[in-house]
């Protein structure tokens, strides 16, 4: 009687290592495309703020949302709650997330309670005791609109107002640097986009923008005057792309 011919153990043992090592070859590259679909998800979704706040602003005499609830004010024109979140950070980091993929949590603000997007608050139509009202844009007709951030990623609570002597983040991943002085541009500078983050304009543009370009847009009306010089780079911010002033 002839015995059925099966594999040998040397035989299933290389044919385990093959697959293996194939597994090892396509699960980066599957990771990459991953972050890149969410990456433009993202830049999808920043365009659908853009289009609210277009229509905000149509319907508001020209000007922007007031201090301070940006996500209740636009209710009316999106029904989407996902567009609060970037599809690269949904989970808060107090569920486990990484920093720079971290949503943030308010339990102190029922209107805003949760998202991983902030607006610029520089843009608003009036301030807060710690904004300037001459120092706000108040309206996208202004000059140099396509370079004045209005909504985008971050990894702390949805509002941002970042100044020239802002400084980086000591090191990736440092979480929530948002508090104390000289720190609200920590709360943007993240790592969420393959060393970049994405943002919506006051051109109703959208686009990704590099870490240190950061300190180069117009984030309020006196951003430039002084000539305020660039923040000495941390180490880990030192391989990312520079930009001329």
């Amino acid at each position: 009687m002839q015995r059925k011919k099966g594999f040998t153990l040397i035989e299933l043992l290389v044919v385990i290592a093959i697959i293996a090592l194939l597994m090892a070859i396509l699960l980066p590259a599957l990771a990459r495309v991953k972050q890149q679909a969410e990456a433009v998800a993202c830049m999808a979704n920043l365009k659908q703020w853009a289009l609210a706040y277009s229509m905000y602003v149509e319907e508001n005499n020209g000007y922007f949302s007031r201090w301070d609830h940006w996500t209740e004010d636009l209710k009316p024109y999106y029904k989407d709650e996902k567009l609060l979140f970037c599809p690269s950070a949904t989970m808060t980091f107090a569920q486990g997330a990484p920093p720079a993929f971290a949503a943030w949590a308010s339990s102190s603000d029922p209107l805003t309670p949760v998202g991983s997007y902030a607006y610029n608050t520089w843009t608003m139509s009036d301030g807060s005791g710690a904004q300037l009202i001459e120092d706000m844009w108040k309206t996208p007709y202004v000059k140099d609109a396509a370079r004045i951030p209005l909504v985008g990623d971050a990894d702390s609570y949805g509002l941002i107002a970042p100044r020239p002597e802002d400084e980086p983040p000591d090191y990736e991943g440092e979480a929530h640097g948002h508090d104390g002085e000289k720190a609200q541009m920590r709360t943007t500078c993240i790592v969420r986009h393959n060393g970049n983050v994405n943002w919506s304009f006051c051109d109703f543009s959208v686009r990704k923008v590099g870490l240190k370009e950061l300190w180069i847009l117009k984030w309020n009306r006196v951003w430039f005057k002084g000539d305020p010089d660039l923040p000495d780079w941390p180490p880990w911010m030192r391989k990312f792309k520079d930009y001329p002033r």
